[in-house]
């Protein structure tokens, strides 16, 4: 069985990325955020690929934090190891049926 850390403390932070994601993903902060300058990068030069690759990731980001908060350990999007994001939209977590702290977890 692959068990996963959820607060792994070399995780990214999908709040974070969320946030830089709506405000500054237009020219790519995101991307560099999460270690991907290459994709950063070209995402910069393009304005966010005219608006519609600045829309794309900041959607996914949100649908992957309302999805870690209903208790999905894997993400969506990944950093550029490959590593799931941490922290979901609530403080708390449903998983198993139970709320779990999600925010303040060590």
């Amino acid at each position: 069985m692959n068990t996963i850390n959820v607060n792994s403390p070399n995780q990214k932070n999908r709040l974070i990325a969320m946030i830089l994601a709506m405000f500054l993903g237009i020219f790519g902060i995101d991307r560099f955020y999460l270690g991907k300058w290459k994709s950063g990068v070209a995402k910069g030069l393009t304005l966010g690929g005219l608006g519609l690759w600045w829309f794309i990731d900041g959607a996914l980001l949100l649908l992957d934090a309302f999805l870690h908060s209903l208790g999905k350990d894997s993400g969506i999007v990944k950093d550029a190891r490959g590593q799931d994001l941490r922290l979901g939209l609530s403080m708390y977590r449903l998983k198993d049926g139970r709320f779990h702290r999600d925010w303040f977890s060590n």
